[in-house]
C-alpha cells in the first residue's frame, strides 16, 4: 500500500481533451480539500488491442504525451498498469479491493459517468460506490462535460481527426493538435528528391486522415505527410515524415514537438518524381501562406 493516501482517476485519459481536464481539475480541488496526493491510473496498451484488436481504435496521443499533459495540470501520481488478458479476468470487486483500495491506499475515487471495469466489463458507478462504503473511501461521478452542445470524447475527437477536421478538434482539445515523438532512420527518399523529412516513430496507428499537413516543429514551419507515399515506396503501415521549410542538419534521434495546424490535401500517387517535386513547391508555398495569415 502506498504511504500517503491519494484521490484517484482511473481511465485511459486518450488525447487529454477537455473534458478530462474538467474531471481532472475536480480530482485536485476535492485532493487539495481533502490533503490527498491527486493520481491517475491508466491501462496500457488500449485493452480492445488486447481483448478485440480488430475494434481497437486509433491512437490520439501517447501514455507519455498523455501523461506530460497530465502532470501540467497538476497530477502528481500516474500509475500505468500493463493490460493483459490475464488482467482482464480480474473480476470487478477485486480490481477496486485489490488494485485501487489496498495497493493505492485509495480514499477518494472520482470516474466518469460512463466507467467501466472488470471482467467483462461488469462493474459501474454503483458497485464501486458501495464498495466505497464498506471499505472506507468515498466515490463521486463526472458527470459529462459538454462543448457547444456536444459530449467531448476521445470518440468525437478521433472522428474529427480522421476527418482533418482541426479546428474542431482544438475546440474539444482546448488546444492544437500536437504530438512529441522521436525522429527515427529513414531511407533517405526525401533527400533524394530534394525535400529532406524527419521520419517520425509511432505513428501508424494515429488519428489522422491520410494527406498532407501545414505544421509548426518548434520556431519552423514545415509539411507533414501522413501515409503509405504511393509514388515513391507504397508501404504497408502509415508513416508521418515532415519536411521542415529552410531546415538543415541532422535531426535523428530527436524528439520534435509536431502541430498540426492545418490539412493542404488528400495523399495521392504521381505518374513521376517530377510531379510529386513540383507539388511538394505548391504545398510549402500553401503552408507558408497559411502560417502568413495565423498567428502561431
Amino acid at each position: 500500500m502506498l504511504e500517503k493516501p491519494i484521490a484517484l482517476a482511473v481511465g485511459n485519459f486518450d488525447g487529454v481533451h477537455l473534458g478530462h481536464q474538467h474531471l481532472l481539475n475536480i480530482l485536485i480541488l476535492k485532493a487539495k480539500e481533502k490533503n490527498l496526493i491527486p493520481s491517475v491510473l491508466m491501462f496500457d496498451p488500449h485493452p480492445l488491442e488486447v481483448l478485440e484488436k480488430e475494434s481497437a481504435p486509433c491512437i490520439i496521443s501517447t501514455v507519455e504525451e498523455r501523461k506530460e499533459y497530465m502532470y501540467e495540470l497538476g497530477i502528481e501520481n500516474i500509475f500505468v498498469i500493463n493490460f493483459t488478458k490475464e488482467f482482464s479476468n480480474i473480476p470487478a470487486r477485486d480490481f477496486i479491493k485489490n488494485y485501487v483500495y489496498e495497493k493505492l491506499n485509495t480514499k477518494l475515487l472520482i470516474v466518469g459517468y460512463d466507467w467501466r471495469y472488470g471482467a467483462k466489463r461488469e462493474g459501474e458507478f454503483e458497485l464501486a460506490k458501495e464498495m466505497g462504503e464498506k471499505l472506507g473511501f468515498e466515490v463521486i461521478p463526472s458527470e459529462p462535460y459538454k462543448v457547444d452542445g456536444h459530449i467531448v470524447s476521445s470518440t468525437l475527437i478521433r472522428r474529427l481527426l480522421k476527418e482533418a477536421n482541426l479546428s474542431d478538434v482544438k475546440k474539444y482539445l482546448g488546444r492544437d493538435y500536437t504530438i512529441k515523438r522521436n525522429v527515427v532512420k529513414g531511407k533517405g527518399l526525401g533527400s533524394k528528391i530534394g525535400f529532406p523529412t524527419a521520419n517520425i516513430s509511432n505513428t501508424s496507428n494515429m488519428c489522422l486522415k491520410e494527406g498532407v499537413y501545414a505544421v509548426k516543429v518548434g520556431n519552423y514551419i514545415g509539411v507533414a505527410n501522413y501515409g503509405k507515399r504511393p509514388t515513391v515506396e507504397n508501404t504497408n503501415q502509415n508513416i508521418l515524415e515532415v519536411h521542415i521549410i529552410d531546415f538543415n542538419g541532422d535531426l535523428l534521434d530527436n524528439v520534435l514537438n509536431i502541430t498540426f495546424l492545418g490539412f493542404l490535401r488528400e495523399e495521392k500517387k504521381f505518374n513521376s518524381i517530377e510531379e510529386l517535386k513540383t507539388q511538394i513547391k505548391t504545398d510549402i508555398e500553401t503552408a507558408k501562406a497559411l502560417f502568413s495569415n495565423k498567428s502561431v
